[in-house]
Formats: structure tokens, sequence, C-alpha cells
């Protein structure tokens, strides 16, 4: 048995995932994928001191794959949702990896967890969720990396720039979403308050976003 994600790292595997992602994106690259491991790592570490059990495996796979593809048309390739297209990617290549049946479908599933609005039941499901989403408490100055990185990704899938005013609004209508949208896990995500460290954080770099008068030129991002 083993508690980390770290120990179940397939260097065969990881490669072949990460030819179905792209440098091209500036956030959503393989790059997101190992940032959201190490996140993961660190969840399942708070899960285990409160004795939430946890199939690693499911999630491992399930966050290697929650993006795959996604700089390419997942309507044209049949799909109603990036989510959707990356869980049949995933499915394709783990199969391929003769990973069991029934831990492929509860990946499938774990993967879908992360679509803005959908539901996530199961343990697995909510820590892939948390992992995706834990840049959002990152400390600001990372916080602002990435933010930056998504705006320039949403001018470059849409072809079409957007001011900084209206990337403020999205942001803020986005980052509402998500927290309105409670992971039940551990103590850092949620407590009977409804103002979690997580959620904490996640006001503290929203507030300073907007508080930010002009886009910011001298980021890393």
């Amino acid at each position: 048995m083993t508690d980390t994600i770290a120990d179940l790292r397939s260097e065969a595997l990881e490669a072949r995932a990460q030819a179905l992602y792209s440098d091209v994106l500036p956030y959503h690259n393989f790059e997101h994928i190992e940032q959201a491991l190490s996140s993961a790592d660190r969840i399942v570490a708070r899960c285990v001191q409160e004795n939430i059990h946890i199939n690693l495996q499911v999630v491992y796979y399930a966050l290697l794959f929650h993006d795959a593809g996604y700089h390419e048309d997942h309507r044209a390739k049949g799909h109603a949702t990036k989510e959707a297209y990356s869980a049949h990617l995933a499915r394709k290549v783990l199969d391929e990896f003769d990973v069991p049946d029934r831990d492929i479908d509860k990946t499938f599933a774990a993967i879908l967890a992360t679509e803005k609005d959908a539901s996530f039941v199961t343990v697995e499901q909510k820590v892939v969720r948390a992992a995706d989403l834990s840049g959002m408490a990152d400390p600001y100055d990372q916080f602002l990396v990435k933010s930056l990185k998504l705006k320039r990704e949403l001018e470059y899938l849409n072809n079409k720039e957007v001011t900084w005013h209206q990337w403020q609004l999205n942001s803020r209508d986005v980052l509402n979403h998500y927290m309105a949208q409670e992971i039940r896990l551990t103590s850092y995500f949620y407590n009977d308050s409804g103002e979690s460290e997580f959620h904490a954080q996640v006001r503290e770099n929203l507030r300073r976003l907007m508080a930010e008068p002009a886009e910011p030129q001298n980021s890393s991002a």
C-alpha cells in the first residue's frame, strides 16, 4: 500500500499521456498536470490524517488525463465537452495499458467530475476536482500567473482579445461559482461556517485580482 501518488507514477504511461497535450496552450498543458499531481499528494496527505480512504490509482489516472486533448475541437470529435473528450482519450489509453475495466470506469467518472457544473460524489471524484482547482488558492503571485495564462488561453481559443475589465468580471463569476460548489472532502476545503482555509484564500486572491487597475505586465505568465 502507498499513501502517495508519486509512488504510482509510470514513465511509460505519462509519456503516452503527455503526447495528448500541447504547449500551444498557456495553461492547459502538461505542466498543469504536473502541478495537479503535486497538489493531489498534498490533498491525499490531509485525507490520510482525517482517515479518508482513497483509490489512489484512479486519482492518478484521472488527473493524468483530465485535460487530454484540450487543444483540439472536442465537438468535431463528437463530444459535448472538453472533459468528455478527455475521458474518452483516457479510456482508450488505459485500455491499451491493460488497466482493469472497473478502474477505467471510475477514472472516466472522475474526469467528468471536473466539468464546471459536474456532480462529484465519490472520494476520488472530490480529490480530482480539488486538485484541479487547487491553483485558485495558491499564494497570490502564483495565482496571478495562472490567471494571466488562462486569459491568454481564452483569447487564443476564441481568437478574440479580452479586456482586463472583462477578464476580472469573468474571473469573479467563475471563482464564485466554484466556491459555491463546496468540495466536502477535508477540513481544508469544507467547514460548517462555509469559510474554510481554501475559501478564505480564494476570496483573498479574487479581492486582489479585482483591485488590479490594469493587466499586470511584469508577470512571468
